[in-house]
């Protein structure tokens, strides 16, 4: 059965992934600047001279910020698009969380988990199991963890994070259809699926930011351009 430790160092990994991520989005977004900068100083030094360097460096040093913005975006979402597809970490986290909700413990004796199982299989009310699965998310996150350090925190509680919502919406679903909450069944079927999930969900994310920097970084190179041209003109 998986574990949060064994998670934990699943996630080890992900740093590399991570990194190249982030320092292959600055090194683009760098270049791109360079670019830009090039074109909006030719421009303005032809109408106000020198000021152009000026125009041109602030071009560059929005590219860099558009660059570590971007990156830190990317590295993490990256990362855990990788956990996902090559780890299959979703349905481990699902399995973590749903042993705590149904009472399961890694130390117990399979004839014990299965009389644990047994006694938990009937539905349980709505409201009874939204408090529990936020009560023991809640608890997963504050867990002790000797050994992660900040990044492999950061991942796992976007996991955690993640499946507490599509879970909440399978029961709430569940429980609008049935009049309570199959937690087994639920389990089953978010096994099935949360990796699909939580990807399509980053995807869509991670799309959309780098679409807002590939259109906003010019637009505002072009628009810092004309600001400048026209200070110096009103001078």
């Amino acid at each position: 059965m998986a574990n949060l430790r064994s998670i934990s160092k699943s996630l080890a990994g992900l740093v590399w992934v991570a990194v190249r991520s982030f320092v292959g989005t600055l090194l683009v977004l760098t270049l791109a600047g360079l670019v830009l900068a090039a074109a909006s100083g030719v421009w303005l030094h032809e109408h106000i001279g020198w000021w152009s360097l000026l125009a041109g460096g602030i071009a560059l040093t929005e590219a860099i910020a558009a660059g570590v913005f971007l990156g830190a975006k990317r590295a993490i979402f990256m990362a855990l698009m990788h956990a996902l597809r090559k780890l299959g970490l979703g349905r481990k986290v699902v399995q973590v969380v749903f042993a705590r909700l149904l009472g399961v413990s890694a130390d117990q004796d399979v004839g014990e988990r299965g009389g644990t199982i047994a006694k938990t299989i009937e539905r349980v009310p709505l409201a009874q199991a939204e408090r529990k699965l936020t009560q023991t998310v809640n608890d997963l996150l504050n867990a002790p963890a000797e050994d992660a350090g900040w990044w492999r925190r950061k991942f796992q509680g976007i996991l955690l994070r993640s499946v507490q919502k599509y879970t909440l919406a399978r029961f709430r679903a569940e429980g609008a259809e049935s009049g309570g909450v199959d937690l087994v069944k639920v389990q089953s079927e978010l096994e099935d699926r949360i990796d699909d999930l939580i990807l399509a969900k980053l995807r869509g994310g991670l799309n959309l930011w780098t679409l807002a920097v590939i259109i906003g970084l010019p637009l505002l190179v072009a628009a810092q351009t004309s600001i400048v041209y026209l200070l110096v003109h009103s001078r």
